[in-house]
């Protein structure tokens, strides 16, 4: 499923070629619902104290950069090139908010070292009830904990794969399915990533594989996936999340230094 049809070709002409402002911003307003999609997809589970509309107005910053440095001759979707944007500008705002408490955190990375801990012990995925025993406390404390840190994950996770080389216009999914697209950074960094992507999403047990599938290739909602598999949204985002803690942990295992800044 696109998330937004490409723009018109008059109007990219006129506003590269010409310096067009209103072809610009028919452009902006177009692919506005990116912003949107980046957002809910960071955003989901932060806390009700950050104000959306200033997320909503760095994403719109992010998108007004992207259409300014994209270049038609390059052989890239704008709309790819534009999340990444878009994205950037999002973490780069929750990142100067350190909207993350100091416990969360803790909880958040107890969780991650946990998950890390057993297993690369085990050399598989590990389940709840081993991870909940590692940690001294009980499945439903482990699940209601995924919970409450679920936020903090997901946007651990992004800042996990956020580099610094503004022309590396390529989020996780994209650098998995997308064996085509022009990236002028290091070829040999590029396929290390999609190895260890492909390798880690390809391990994850079956739900939170189908769940991480959805979620950033169909771009499916919670909401949405809680109906396919016949679950609850909140299960859904204990799964996402889980899902990511263990993604992390074997990029971090496999290869981190892939993802130095």
């Amino acid at each position: 499923m696109a998330l937004v049809q490409p723009a018109s070709e008059e109007d990219w002409r006129a506003f590269k070629h010409d310096g067009n402002d209103a072809a610009r911003g028919r452009l902006a307003e177009h692919y506005l619902p990116l912003v949107k999609y980046v957002i809910d997809r960071i955003a989901y589970k932060l806390p009700d104290f950050i104000d959306r509309e200033d997320l909503i107005s760095e994403g719109i910053v992010g998108l007004i950069d992207a259409l300014d440095k994209f270049e038609l001759e390059r052989d890239l979707k704008f709309e790819t090139y534009a999340v990444v944007r878009i994205r950037g500008a999002v973490l780069d705002s929750l990142r100067q908010l350190d909207w993350v408490p100091r416990s969360l955190r803790q909880r958040s990375r107890d969780i991650e070292r946990a998950y890390c801990e057993v297993e690369r012990s085990l050399g598989r995925s590990a389940s709840d009830a081993e991870v909940a025993t590692h940690l001294g406390i009980s499945v439903k404390e482990l699940n209601d904990t995924l919970s409450d840190v679920a936020g903090a994950v997901v946007f651990s996770f992004e800042e996990l794969l956020q580099m610094n080389d503004e022309d590396k216009p390529l989020m996780f999914i994209n650098r998995i399915k997308d064996t085509n697209a022009d990236d002028p950074s290091s070829a040999l960094i590029k396929n290390e990533v999609r190895r260890l992507l492909v390798q880690a999403v390809d391990n994850l047990p079956g739900n939170e594989r189908t769940i991480i599938g959805l979620y950033y290739s169909k771009n499916f909602t919670l909401k949405e996936i809680g109906a396919s598999l016949g679950v609850t949204e909140s299960r859904v985002s204990q799964l996402h999340a889980k899902a990511l803690v263990r993604l992390k942990g074997a990029l971090t295992r496999a290869g981190g230094e892939v993802f130095a800044e």
